[in-house]
């Protein structure tokens, strides 16, 4: 490698915690506005507690309580930089049960390129790898758990 690539891949690695702090404060205000709104606006509230009824979730109703209190706090966590990993598990660990007990029903593909093209489009996925990106790269410079790891 020369030695301007090496110099432009140094400085590039430099500012990652740039791209990981703006993902990590972006999908935290999302979950946080996401479980927000469950939490404080019924109609939401009642789509939630529908889907898991229909995906065959038990207790529906705590489940729907449990799921947008988790997407609201861990939500939060992120944005803030707080508990990072622990917040991006939780998160992912409902990203999980949302793919498998409902998103993949939606898929219609019967080809299997096909059946993984529409996998990969669900946006449950790519919040999936988000959080586990999160979860081995940390919070990035700028976060609470940064200030007090210093």
């Amino acid at each position: 490698m020369s030695h301007s690539v090496q110099s432009a891949m140094a400085t590039l690695h430099g500012a990652e915690w740039i791209p990981i702090t703006a993902v990590r404060l972006l999908i935290g205000v999302f979950f946080c506005i996401s479980g927000g709104t469950k939490l404080l606006v019924p109609v939401r509230f009642r789509t939630m507690e529908q889907t898991l009824a229909e995906s065959h979730i038990p207790f529906s109703h705590a489940n729907a309580i449990f799921v947008s209190l988790v997407e609201f706090a861990c939500g939060a966590g992120l944005a803030l930089g707080l508990l990072t990993p622990l917040c991006a598990l939780l998160l992912l660990v409902s990203m999980i049960v949302a793919i498998a007990t409902n998103r993949i029903h939606s898929i219609q593909a019967t080809a299997l390129l096909a059946w993984l093209d529409d996998f990969l489009y669900l946006p449950e996925v790519l919040y999936a790898m988000i959080l586990v990106w999160l979860i081995f790269s940390g919070p990035g410079r700028y976060s609470i758990d940064g200030l007090i790891a210093r």
